[in-house]
């Protein structure tokens, strides 16, 4: 298809913390996420937001917008 501009996709995520976390983490809720490490053994991965906060998320909390 020639003339047909294609980009790739932009993925963005953002931090929605399970309900029974503590307040400080709850209040983290909504921000965006910069990068994400493995999945370790107890099910958690290594979080950074883009505001630099670290911190220890499951996959299911990180969700893409």
């Amino acid at each position: 298809m020639a003339g047909i501009e294609q980009r790739p996709a932009e993925l963005t995520w953002v931090y929605r913390p399970e309900a029974g976390r503590p307040e400080p983490i709850q209040a983290l809720a909504g921000r965006a996420g910069h990068s994400t490490g493995p999945v370790r053994a107890d099910g958690e991965a290594d979080v950074v937001l883009q505001d630099g906060t670290r911190l220890r998320a499951r996959p299911a909390e990180i969700v893409a917008e």
